[in-house]
């Protein structure tokens, strides 16, 4: 399993699919996507909703 930094993003490359897979898990459960900033782990590709704030509406 090797773990690299590409300016902001992690990189996990590794043999077995199923270990990568389960440490993108655990450092994805550490911080998650907020839904309003949109900030946090998130996987490549993934859409993540933002919800809009109180101010906006106004």
């Amino acid at each position: 399993l090797e773990v690299g930094k590409k300016q902001d993003n992690i990189v996990i490359n590794g043999i077995d699919k199923q270990k990568v897979g389960e440490f993108a898990a655990v450092v994805r459960r550490i911080r998650p996507p907020e839904p309003y900033k949109g900030k946090g782990s998130r996987y490549r590709g993934e859409l993540v909703k933002t919800k809009t704030g109180k101010k906006v509406s106004a």
